[in-house]
């Protein structure tokens, strides 16, 4: 079981309940958000799942982590997270993984809006960045 379904099993077994979405410490020190997840058939007839992430504190100002600092989170999410959820939709042929310093609807411009992305080849070896 991945590391935030477990936190969310566990929650459910102690009664918990979560007010708020549930946010989840990076191998980095960053926190991050689970916002959703979409799984798109692409014209060439390939299957996307692209989880999305909500971390505040990523960008390129002053003060914040930039890709350098989180591209490993972005890996970890891959390898926890997106290997699991591809196996629940069936198989996939791509993962994407972004992270976005606040919520954008998906589709809507947003230029102030930071978003850091990695796109992998799910493989039973792990995630191969792409």
């Amino acid at each position: 079981m991945t590391m935030m379904r477990s936190i969310m099993a566990l929650a459910s077994l102690t009664g918990t309940a979560w007010a708020e979405p549930l946010a989840v410490a990076m191998p980095s020190g960053l926190v991050v958000e689970y916002l959703d997840e979409i799984i798109e058939e692409q014209l060439n007839g390939e299957t996307w799942l692209t989880l999305r992430y909500v971390a505040p504190l990523i960008g390129m100002e002053e003060g914040k982590m930039g890709y350098d600092q989180v591209s490993g989170d972005i890996d970890h999410l891959c390898e926890s997270e997106g290997l699991s959820a591809a196996a629940r939709a069936g198989g996939v042929d791509q993962v994407v993984i972004a992270l976005l310093d606040r919520v954008v609807e998906r589709g809507t411009y947003d230029p102030e809006a930071t978003m850091f992305v990695g796109a992998y080849l799910p493989s039973e070896g792990g995630c191969i960045w792409q």
